[in-house]
């Protein structure tokens, strides 16, 4: 399944610019002329307010410029950035030809995720305590962050402002577990650290 080159073209209903769609199932897309948000749902178009502009930071990562991994290449497609008080780290969607996955960028640190069907016993978040286990998981982080802004496309309404609850979960094998809270529910991701060294740009 392609799911690169999207078909849909729309124009931007604050100021008619060609609005570039990369990934057919995006839901949100910041116009790269204005800066506002638009929600693309079927063939509608609706400004959800304008965007922050992100600061550059230092990244392997950059929208449309494809990366390999173990073999694998992916290409990033949307980017957003995250706080935590004066703490902050991006996360990349990028798409490969095994579907969508997330790339998160904390200190320094790359993590590779997926979201998977939730399997945990509760969705509850204050059922997420440190040290709390869940058969062979044990939950390691736990705190609240807030989107401060994001370009390119997104899968996700996720709008600078949004606030929700998150838990990490790891395992003696090295491998984690991210979830995610918000109004809607609890969405569970599983991911594994990936070596900044082993991450090939094909520019």
């Amino acid at each position: 399944m392609n799911n690169l080159n999207s078909d849909k073209k729309f124009q931007c209903p604050s100021c008619g610019y060609p609005l570039p769609i990369y990934f057919k199932y995006s839901k949100l897309i910041r116009c790269p002329s204005c800066g506002s948000n638009v929600f693309l749902e079927d063939d509608a178009v609706k400004v959800m307010g304008k965007s922050s502009v992100l600061s550059d930071e230092p990244s392997l990562l950059s929208l449309q410029i494809p990366i390999e991994i173990e073999g694998v290449e992916y290409t990033p497609v949307g980017h957003i950035r995250y706080k935590t008080g004066i703490y902050a780290w991006d996360e990349w969607w990028c798409i490969s030809g095994k579907g969508g996955y997330w790339i998160s960028v904390d200190d320094g640190d790359y993590i590779l995720e997926k979201q998977i069907d939730y399997s945990l016993s509760t969705k509850n978040p204050d059922d997420f305590t440190l040290g709390k286990e869940f058969g062979e998981w044990i939950v390691t982080e736990v705190g609240e962050s807030e989107c401060e802004g994001f370009e390119g496309e997104i899968p996700e309404l996720i709008l600078p402002g949004k606030k929700y609850k998150y838990a990490h979960l790891s395992r003696s094998d090295g491998s984690m577990m991210t979830v995610e809270f918000d109004e809607e529910g609890a969405y569970l991701y599983s991911g594994k650290w990936i070596d900044p060294y082993e991450i090939r740009v094909k520019r």
